[in-house]
């Protein structure tokens, strides 16, 4: 009877089984056709939205009524994504945002925290658009911590993005750099190159704002490679575009508008006209920088067409105030005062407070010029009210993103010795192992050979450990003493660069023309050291770097200072390729730089043709420089005169310092002929 039984009990167990095997397919196959269902709604809306409006809204409706609860999670996602992103392409942000809060909540009640966090991050896309930061605020914030809690880095990354930009829209520089170097922090912990390349890009875009140029084009260079390695299109041609803009800001117009042609092609043939609208606004600031109003003109009506295209008021109110300039330098003051008041207009009702601050100075410009003294006015007291309420320090915001930037470099190095040291010690378990093993081998061959084997085993094991020891010892004292070496040359750079800026800072509040000219000499010689200690810092084996690349980089770089034509001064260098100690490289540049500026600004007069030469000559421990042209040279009591000057004692100090003979010929221009024996 108990066979019986057990006999009727497995019989149960499998009937159970195969109805919960039914069963299961049966929702999987109906989870399935729900989604091909949804798939083919999304076609019809897509087809029918420009074609047949009631058609339309009937398959929109036909969607909403789907029971998304039926399909798998990565479908859900999949379904919601496709409809929305293209609406907003389309433009139509505001019917995205239901589909959106249905979605939301469905996914909340199933607990799907990934989907729920993906939802979240895709509205404040939409509420972006329609220019309700606040809004997109808040589910920024409700995606940041959903993602938090799955641990996932590398979306928390893009929220930290979107919170800069949104930190940076507000005003709020201050965080828009700390949330730049979180996003790359998160990023470099995931190890995803197109989100740390967004990173990147965003770091650039917030440099840019505050006119720290160099530090923009060098994060929008590393962004455009990140993009182009991952094959990002779209990201590569704003990372480009973007770069083209710092080369409009430093007033390279030509070269700005040139870059901004190939991204701009790319973002017309995708149907992007939202960034063609921007690129356009770029390309008529390099333009008016040109003063050639009739493309200004044109590329502004192109950029207005694509801002209401995609309904981008915050575009159209630039276009406006862009306008406004153009018609003000064409000095047609009224239609100057009629673009400038449709800007103020948009801004205004949009709370748009950088572009509301602009176009009331622009007013205040055009009413001054059409006589009309109180409005003037008016508008003048409105721009000071809101540009000191906007007011904030660069200085203090690049220092922090200093800050913020060697805080994260800094955890990158921990991470990477950490991994390093990880890997030493898995490589010294894993030899360990080995050698237990041989042990145990040769053990089991013979007992005699296991007495000897073990003798030399231990004797081996500790002249392994001692040379162990001593070989990571070595290594890690080789490793913080180039790190360091680094480190000491970076910063000295970094601290010639603040200096430098400095200077030129103070230099613009300098009204004597003799104090402008002595600081602009020191910012010379600044630059000469800085460019020893960057080609220092860059050698990635830390030995002596080639003194004649430091020469070939200055010498380009005092032409295009002092302004000088390359078809009238011919530049002619014969140099071996040296290496001189940092206590040689530094008085040694300086002389050079010196020599070399006294050329340019002395020797050749009014125009006047000619060339410069310069030798560099090793054998073997004597180092021969000859720097030398055929300018105007100088007479005995000019000579005299120019012995008295400040370049002419730190010629001779630095040869002093170098102890280096020194002879100098000032018949048929200048040269100076040095000779000294190299450091060893």
């Amino acid at each position: 009877m108990n066979r019986h039984l057990l006999l009727f009990s497995l019989l149960l167990l499998l009937i159970g089984k195969v109805y919960h095997i039914s069963a299961q397919e049966s929702k999987d196959q109906s989870s399935l056709s729900e989604y091909q269902r949804a798939m083919d709604l999304i076609d019809s809306c897509n087809l029918y939205l420009d074609k047949n409006q009631a058609a339309y809204d009937s398959f929109a409706q036909q969607f909403l009524e789907i029971n998304f609860s039926q399909l798998a999670d990565s479908n859900f996602r999949n379904v919601i994504y496709k409809r929305t992103n293209f609406l907003r392409r389309k433009f139509k942000y505001e019917e995205a945002i239901p589909i959106l809060s249905k979605a939301k909540k469905i996914a909340k009640k199933n607990r799907d925290s990934l989907s729920l966090a993906f939802f979240h991050k895709r509205t404040s896309t939409h509420y972006y658009r329609l220019g309700k930061l606040d809004s997109t605020s808040h589910q920024l914030d409700q995606a940041y911590s959903l993602y938090k809690a799955l641990n996932n880095k590398a979306e928390m990354g893009i929220i930290a993005i979107r919170k800069s930009r949104l930190a940076y829209d507000q005003g709020d520089y201050e965080k828009a750099v700390q949330y730049s170097f979180e996003a790359i922090d998160l990023h470099k912990d995931s190890g995803d190159d197109e989100k740390l390349a967004i990173s990147y890009l965003q770091l650039g875009n917030t440099y840019l704002y505050l006119s720290n140029y160099t530090a923009a084009k060098k994060y929008f260079e590393l962004a455009a490679i990140l993009f182009k390695k991952t094959g990002n299109e779209y990201g590569y041609a704003e990372s480009v575009s973007n770069s083209g803009l710092v080369e409009i800001k430093i007033g390279n117009y030509r070269e700005g508008i040139s870059k901004q042609l190939a991204p701009l092609n790319y973002f017309m043939e995708e149907g992007y006209a939202r960034d063609v609208g921007i690129l356009s606004n770029y390309i008529v600031e390099g333009y008016l920088g040109l003063q050639q109003f009739d493309s200004c003109l044109y590329y502004n009506e192109l950029a207005k067409k694509q801002f209401r295209k995609s309904n981008y008021q915050q575009g159209i109110c630039q276009s406006y105030l862009n306008e406004a300039k153009v018609f003000y330098f064409k000095n047609e003051y009224q239609k100057a005062l009629e673009s400038a008041l449709k800007c103020n207009k948009i801004a205004n009702e949009n709370s748009y407070s950088i572009l509301l601050k602009e176009s009331h100075y622009e007013l205040y410009q055009i009413n001054k010029k059409l006589n009309r003294q109180e409005v003037s006015f008016y508008f003048l007291e409105q721009f000071v009210k809101l540009k000191d309420s906007l007011n904030f320090d660069p200085n203090i915001l690049n220092s922090k993103a200093m800050k913020y930037q060697l805080a994260a470099e800094e955890a990158q190095l921990k991470l990477e010795i950490a991994e390093e040291r990880a890997k030493l010690e898995n490589e010294r378990s894993e030899k360990t192992k080995q050698q237990l093993i041989n042990t145990v081998v040769f053990a089991a061959l013979l007992f005699l050979s296991l007495l000897i084997t073990i003798f030399y085993l231990v004797k081996n094991r500790k002249l392994n450990k001692s040379l162990n020891l001593q070989r990571k010892k070595l290594s890690e004292d080789i490793k913080v003493k180039e790190s360091l070496l680094s480190e000491i040359h970076h910063r000295v750079k970094n601290n010639l660069q603040v200096i430098n800026s400095m200077l030129s800072l103070q230099n613009q509040f300098v009204t004597d023309d003799s104090v402008k000219k002595i600081i602009e000499e020191c910012n010379g010689r600044i630059i000469s050291m800085s460019l020893i200690h960057e080609s220092l810092y860059r050698k990635k084996d830390f030995q002596e770097a080639l003194f004649s690349n430091y020469i070939k980089e200055l010498l380009p770089r005092l032409l295009a200072t002092y302004g000088t034509d390359p078809s009238k001064i011919k530049l002619s260098m014969d140099i071996d390729p040296i290496k001189l100690s940092l206590d040689d490289s530094v008085p040694c540049g300086l002389l050079i730089n010196e020599v070399i500026s006294n050329s340019l600004k002395h020797g050749f007069p009014n125009g006047k043709e000619g060339s410069i030469q310069i030798k560099l000559k090793q054998i073997e421990h004597d180092i021969h420089l000859t720097i030398a042209d055929d300018g105007v040279g100088l007479s005995a009591e000019k000579r005299k005169e120019a012995n008295a000057t400040f370049g002419a004692l730190l010629i001779e100090t630095m040869a002093s310092q170098l102890g280096a003979e020194m002879a100098i010929s000032t018949s048929n221009g200048f040269k100076y002929e040095l000779n000294w024996q190299v450091s060893q």
